[in-house]
């Protein structure tokens, strides 16, 4: 036996001989005491020879349980070595290995000042960092920018206008005011104005602007007003303050001076001409032509009027003149009155020093209203001053809930400075274009007219909700066009971003028994994607006038209007959010002209192919899809 191992002989195969094979071990160093297997056996007894003992000195030794384990010491490990086909055991050192501190140890670092105040130091920072975060969420949250919510709108912009002349009135009692409020609450019209009702010698030409024409009847007018409320329905009163009929008694005193009605109309003296005879005192024209001055011999004096001479204009530079309305109106919203559409607002103030308008470069004759340019009686800065008196007596008075709104066409300029600081004007419009439509109107002529107002003003930081008349003062729709024409382009105006103005014919054309195609598309305008939906128009072949009105969730319509004598069928599959699918909702009459007896209209299109027919109007529906085109 070498020394310092111990040759053990075995049978055991290994490396696949069966040859007899050494196991060797060093001996153990009388320092090194962990020598310990997992159920507390000697690892020193592995070379222990059959009946022989070990030195009981040395064994205890090894075995010794005072001596703690020390980080200094190497720990052996039994390595197994294959030399020349034996097998051997060895022993060698191992990498130093750390123990964990005593109870002891551990107690001394945790009462030491300096460790108890650096854990109080982490833990109160811990929670300060972790509340500090809590709070720059919250701030996050709170004072990040957000999608404004879209304003609820207000009656007058969710239902149709529809107008009542006094022909509409005339001869109707109680039992047939609430069935006319019936029938129009049937195609969903929950607003009704009342058109040249004042007590006037002929429209236009009030005598008195708290009182009705007398066939009408003030007692019917209240007993409308009083239905009207009780089902649900707002009404409004349309005057014109710019002027009065030459008959009002407030001209007659005026004429003679009586105080304090001297100067409630624009008077001045004359001019002196190089012959010798009196002119007017400037070159101030009328919108009929001529002079807008005629003279008075009973005062002696030329007085204004910008319309018919027997339309003498009221002097709002004069403040008792503001108030005399003011007090109008307060009188017509104390009978139920919900607000006013007030018409020829654009003239209410002209230039007190009555200066001379420039020449226009319009090739006009030299007394048509064209040939000048009329800066000093018309859209004055003054006028936005006496509407904003008067639009503050009658929110006040309906507690912010009554209509303020013009009957002119306002040009978008004149908005901004109108809504500049607060909103003055409700339901501006600029409807000229429908205003003079005829069986001609192309889809170009309504593409231009439309959009520019959309993206102009509707738009922009000034939004506001457009009125779409289709009449005014002009003549009737219905007088200017056909029947079938005039039914497309109302329905075509339906659904349009902004609330159309019609008259009572454009709505009650048809059968009561049946449920009309206003009354399917009217319905919709309640839902939130003509509130506040986006829209898109176009123009496709070239003759067909078309918009769409989206939202995201909710399903998308398609409105079109065939502007050419001639059928088409067209391609709308290039709208963006079309799908190749589309549903027809409603019709106007004549869009069946095109078939033949007994053919149904196919309730579901596709958006490549549909057919539309001459001067009519469709609308269908479709799930938009996602994909812009």
């Amino acid at each position: 036996m070498e020394s310092g191992r111990l040759d053990l002989e075995t049978h055991a195969e290994v490396n696949g001989t069966n040859k007899p094979t050494a196991a060797t071990y060093k001996s153990i160093p009388d320092d090194d005491t962990n020598w310990q297997d997992k159920k507390g056996e000697n690892i020193g007894d592995m070379g222990k020879p059959e009946n022989e003992e070990i030195d009981d000195g040395a064994k205890e030794k090894m075995l010794s349980e005072e001596v703690k384990i020390s980080p200094k010491k190497d720990v052996s490990q039994v390595i197994f070595i294959s030399e020349n086909g034996d097998a051997k055991i060895d022993v060698a050192p191992k990498g130093p290995v750390l123990s964990g501190m005593g109870k002891e140890e551990l107690m001394k670092y945790a009462n030491d000042p300096f460790w108890i105040r650096l854990r109080w130091f982490l833990f109160i920072g811990f929670w300060l960092l972790w509340l500090a975060m809590l709070l720059g969420a919250v701030a996050i949250i709170v004072m990040a920018p957000k999608c404004t919510a879209p304003q609820p709108k207000t009656w007058w912009e969710k239902s149709p206008i529809v107008q009542l002349e006094p022909d509409d009135l005339k001869g109707k009692d109680a039992i047939s005011l609430s069935h006319l409020l019936d029938r129009l609450k049937n195609q969903h019209v929950s607003v009704i104005s009342l058109s040249n009702i004042l007590k006037s010698t002929s429209p236009g030409h009030v005598t008195d602007f708290r009182d009705v024409d007398p066939s009408i009847g003030m007692e019917n007018v209240k007993t409308l007003i009083k239905l009207a409320k009780e089902k649900e329905q707002k009404v409004l009163l349309e005057i014109d303050p710019n002027h009065s009929g030459i008959d009002h008694p407030w001209f007659n005193r005026s004429q003679k001076l009586e105080e304090p009605y001297s100067n409630y109309y624009v008077w001045a003296n004359h001019k002196v001409g190089t012959d010798g005879n009196n002119n007017p005192p400037n070159n101030w024209l009328s919108t009929y032509g001529k002079s807008a001055w005629e003279w008075s011999s009973s005062r002696g004096q030329y007085y204004l009027h910008q319309f018919d001479k027997s339309q003498p204009d009221l002097n709002f530079n004069n403040s008792l003149v503001i108030e005399e309305f003011n007090k109008i109106f307060s009188h017509w919203l104390d009978l139920g009155i919900n607000g006013f559409r007030l018409g020829f607002t654009q003239h209410l103030i002209e230039d007190p020093a009555l200066q001379d308008e420039k020449m226009s470069t319009n090739a006009a004759q030299a007394d048509e209203y064209e040939s000048l340019v009329h800066v000093h009686t018309r859209d004055r800065v003054e006028n936005a001053q006496v509407l904003r008196i008067w639009r503050e007596n009658v929110i006040n008075k309906t507690k912010e809930d009554g209509l303020f709104a013009l009957r002119d066409d306002i040009a978008s300029d004149i908005l901004a400075v109108f809504n500049e600081k607060n909103k003055l004007v409700d339901l501006p419009q600029s409807s000229m274009f429908l205003m003079h439509a005829d069986n001609g109107i192309t889809a170009k002529a309504l593409q231009d007219g439309i959009k520019p107002w959309r993206d102009h003003v509707y738009n922009s930081s000034k939004a506001s909700w457009p009125a779409w008349d289709l009449n005014g003062d002009k003549t009737a729709l219905r007088n200017r066009t056909l029947p079938a024409v005039a039914e497309s382009l109302t329905l075509m105006s339906l659904l349009l971003p902004g609330t159309p103005v019609l008259k009572l014919n454009d709505v009650l054309h048809e059968k009561d028994s049946e449920k009309t195609a206003f009354a399917t598309i009217s319905e919709k305008r309640n839902d939130e994607i003509f509130l506040n939906g986006d829209f898109h128009s176009d123009i496709v072949n070239g003759t067909v006038f078309v918009y769409t009105r989206l939202k995201s969730g909710l399903p998308g319509y398609l409105v079109a209007y065939q502007s050419s004598e001639h059928p088409a069928v067209i391609d709308l599959s290039g709208i963006p959010h079309v799908p190749k699918e589309v549903n027809v909702l409603a019709y106007s009459s004549n869009y069946l002209s095109e078939k033949k007896a007994g053919e149904t209209i196919e309730t579901k299109l596709s958006s490549t192919r549909v057919p539309i027919a001459p001067k009519s109007t469709l609308v269908l529906t479709f799930v938009p899809s996602k994909d812009e085109k």
